[in-house]
């Protein structure tokens, strides 16, 4: 998707209350990515010798820790189109803050 080159754009405050809370999603999004390996990795060998080790891995739902790890970015994805959707609810706006919030729900990022 090409993103549109928004002339003369005037965010309000609750533009940039929304923006703050695309940002929050987002960087929740990026902790979890990380934080959930480095627990399934701490239950695994945290404190354990190998044999306990071997058991933990062997009985550690893979599959079910893949499609986590795969859900989390369709899950903040849908988090900043509903606040994109939201934004282009609101009465007021002018066709810049549309076009803005519009781009922002096709996918559309800032630099």
């Amino acid at each position: 998707m090409e993103c549109p080159s928004i002339v003369d754009l005037q965010l309000s405050e609750k533009d940039r209350k929304a923006l703050e809370a695309i940002r929050k999603a987002e960087r929740n999004g990026d902790w979890l990515e990380k934080a959930l390996p480095v627990g399934v990795l701490a239950t695994i060998f945290l404190g354990n010798k190998a044999p306990e080790a071997s058991f933990n891995i062997a009985s550690t739902d893979w599959v079910l820790f893949t499609q986590s790890m795969n859900s989390i970015s369709p899950i903040v994805r849908r988090r900043v189109s509903d606040i994109a959707k939201m934004q282009r609810l609101r009465q007021g706006l002018t066709y810049q803050q549309r076009q803005f919030w519009e781009a922002v729900d096709n996918g559309c990022r800032g630099r």
